[in-house]
């Protein structure tokens, strides 16, 4: 019973402070990381792209899509390849165009037609409509998901103006 007395106590400004200042630090080491990791990633991605150069302009065909530089003790090798998308107006233009020339069937052998739901804005005040039934509703339900976002946290230096007196810790 006691633990739980302690752990109901208000922090003294002290505590507050000791906690506020070991926060700032931390996420001061996080920042510096971040920054070194970045500016190593773009260090390396410089020293990648002239592996790519080199590899592509200098490279014997190893299989086929990837070259091999042979050093005296490493070898560097690159893979080239593509990949292939889908644009979306380009495939509407023929579909319209396939449309006007009576050709659908043709259409249906090119492509499957994905169809894809998203809630509107309206959609919880059209669900609780009088007339809507219960199953409906329920079925309503479990397409909404709800997620907690983790919370943000901010530790800075107090800042008073020159003629304020410092705080003594008293508290109500």
């Amino acid at each position: 019973m006691a633990e739980a007395a302690k752990a109901l106590a208000l922090p003294t400004p002290a505590e507050i402070d000791e906690l506020a200042i070991r926060f700032d630090k931390k996420k001061t080491a996080v920042l510096d990381a971040t920054l070194a990791q970045r500016a190593a990633a773009e260090e390396l991605e410089k020293v990648k792209q002239e592996c790519v150069d080199l590899v592509g302009k200098f490279g014997s065909q190893h299989v086929q899509k990837s070259k091999l530089l042979h050093g005296a003790k490493w070898e560097i090798m690159g893979t080239f390849g593509t990949f292939t998308s889908t644009d979306a107006a380009a495939v509407e233009r023929l579909r319209l165009l396939l449309v006007e020339k009576s050709q659908t069937r043709l259409l249906k052998r090119l492509f499957a037609s994905t169809v894809r739901w998203t809630l509107r804005s309206t959609a919880r005040a059209e669900i609780l409509k009088p007339g809507v039934d219960d199953d409906i509703r329920s079925s309503f339900a479990v397409c909404e998901v709800t997620k907690d976002k983790s919370p943000t946290i901010e530790a800075r230096p107090l800042v008073r103006p020159a003629y304020a007196e410092p705080s003594r810790g008293i508290r109500a």
